[in-house]
């Protein structure tokens, strides 16, 4: 083998390494969107600030057709709502109420998620897939405003207020339904979200199942008497909850004691009063 051959073959065997790296990369129709928005903006910006103005170019612009160079193509992300029957005047109060996130890239249209009522009685709205993720999958970001008032901790992430804000439609601004997934603890909870505001499938998820993310919001310890965080622990033998005395295997432990033990009902009512 000469030289020559022996550049080609060392060339060829390069550039399917780098070929086979790309499609353990590969991405979703949201993420190639969302990661171009990302790249985008100053890298000056920190990341919460890049987030805001990924949430108002989203808000103002991608609900109709854009066209963005590095993808060579028109894309947009936006809303279709639909109510069967309606019995109030108030969109948010009927039964049949959903909005569909819509994703149009590569000339094809394809239904993302559904905002319509939670599966959970009484807690009003949740968010369902419309199309199947596989574990790791990208699904959405949590996208909103930068938090101007600190007392306002019910929707913020990392400083970014997701909470829905008046458009100029009348309508709140739901983004991209990240701040509307519910709260589920133990095995029900199926997506995580990361320190980069992305939330991702946590297992497999199938089409028209519904989300849920462990908020994991702080509380405060029986123990400690301070608030704190608690993180799953699931036990090897069934152990009292501190607080109602019911014996489980999956329970919250206290980050800061490790001590005091709350199991998943007690965590969930406790979330309630936040």
């Amino acid at each position: 083998m000469n030289v020559k051959e022996n550049f080609k073959l060392r060339k060829l065997f390069y550039e399917n390494i780098f070929f086979f790296k790309m499609m353990k990369k590969t991405v979703n129709e949201l993420e190639a969107i969302y990661l171009t928005l990302k790249d985008f903006y100053d890298e000056k910006l920190v990341l919460y600030e890049k987030i805001a103005s990924i949430s108002e170019f989203s808000k103002k612009h991608l609900c109709h057709n854009t066209f963005m160079t590095s993808l060579n193509q028109a894309v947009s992300v936006f809303k279709e709502i639909t109510i069967d029957n309606v019995i109030s005047l108030n969109i948010y109060e009927n039964p049949s109420f959903c909005s569909t996130l819509l994703v149009f890239k590569n000339g094809i249209l394809t239904p993302w998620l559904k905002l319509k009522f939670s599966s959970i009685e009484n807690s009003g709205l949740g968010v369902f897939s419309s199309r199947s993720f596989k574990k790791n999958e990208f699904i959405t970001c949590y996208l909103g405003e930068i938090n101007q008032d600190p007392s306002e901790e019910e929707y913020t992430f990392k400083k970014i207020n997701g909470k829905p804000v008046n458009s100029l439609s009348g309508l709140v601004e739901d983004y991209w339904f990240g701040h509307r997934i519910q709260h589920g603890s133990g095995n029900q909870d199926n997506v995580t979200i990361t320190s980069g505001y992305v939330i991702k499938a946590k297992k497999d998820i199938e089409i028209g199942e519904e989300l849920f993310l462990d908020y994991n919001r702080s509380i405060v310890c029986g123990e400690c008497k301070v608030e704190t965080d608690f993180y799953n622990q699931c036990l090897n033998k069934s152990m009292k909850c501190n607080l109602c005395g019911n014996k489980g295997l999956n329970v919250k432990k206290c980050n800061k004691c490790e001590t005091f033990l709350i199991c998943l009902q007690c965590y969930d009512k406790s979330q309630t009063t936040f």
